[in-house]
């Protein structure tokens, strides 16, 4: 895994972050657990609450990677 300094993404970083946006349960799997905790400590992913919770997601992305995703043109699947 590459060290990243600052507020800099590594592609898998985006791409992990749009697998929690579409609600990827694979974002959940144990090989992810260190990744998706730095991006969490990052600002970029909070635990799910409420209804995304009872559907079973985990994780989803904060106002912070939502706009970060949305500069860079990655869209999220939204059906």
């Amino acid at each position: 895994m590459s060290d990243t300094s600052g507020d800099e993404l590594t592609d898998s970083d985006i791409a992990l972050l749009c697998d929690i946006g579409e609600f990827d349960h694979d974002s959940a799997k144990d090989e992810n657990r260190a990744r998706v905790a730095a991006l969490m400590a990052r600002g970029y992913v909070t635990c799910s609450l409420g209804d995304m919770a009872a559907l079973g997601a985990k994780f989803m992305l904060t106002g912070k990677a939502q706009d970060m995703l949305s500069a860079r043109g990655a869209s999220l699947n939204e059906a």
